[in-house]
């Protein structure tokens, strides 16, 4: 296997009831695809599986994510299978491995703008990957969601410094 210049971790978001990916999931996805056409060697990890405040079908996030990835154009080589992760912490956890062997030149994580912080921390408490950089997806969210989301962060943010 040829070495991986740049491993992107897309972090997972809702989908509907048909599996059709949320205006967040879309903004985060949008973003990975840009970053993906514009440098070469380039794959993509999808997180997501089933989850009740997520992904209620019968197909992981992930899947959704990766088939809309390829409509817009991603080659399938370049999509790894996706981690079958409930949440963000899980989102590094169960890709840690996965990332380590790889060893990858960069190590991108992208997720949306309100989600960034935590983000950061958990990849520094979980893999703490030496050449490792952040490019946040900018949220279309209605300004009601955004600070609804914005508070969520704050309070899982705080449960990490306190652990």
């Amino acid at each position: 296997m040829e070495k991986i210049k740049n491993l992107i971790l897309l972090l997972g978001a809702p989908n509907d009831e048909q599996g059709n990916l949320s205006i967040m999931a879309l903004n985060r996805n949008e973003c990975a695809y840009n970053f993906y056409c514009h440098n070469e060697g380039t794959v993509i990890l999808c997180t997501g599986g089933i989850g009740e405040h997520f992904n209620r079908t019968e197909k992981p996030h992930g899947a959704y994510a990766k088939a809309y990835l390829t409509e817009r154009g991603v080659a399938e080589k370049d999509l790894l299978p996706c981690v079958l992760s409930t949440n963000t912490y899980e989102d590094f956890t169960l890709s840690k491995e996965i990332i380590r062997q790889i060893s990858p030149d960069l190590f991108i994580v992208i997720t949306s703008d309100f989600h960034m912080k935590r983000a950061r921390l958990l990849q520094k408490k979980l893999i703490d990957y030496p050449h490792v950089i952040f490019i946040a997806a900018k949220s279309t969210v209605s300004s009601e969601e955004f600070e609804v989301l914005s508070l969520h962060e704050q309070k899982a943010i705080q449960r990490i410094l306190e652990s």
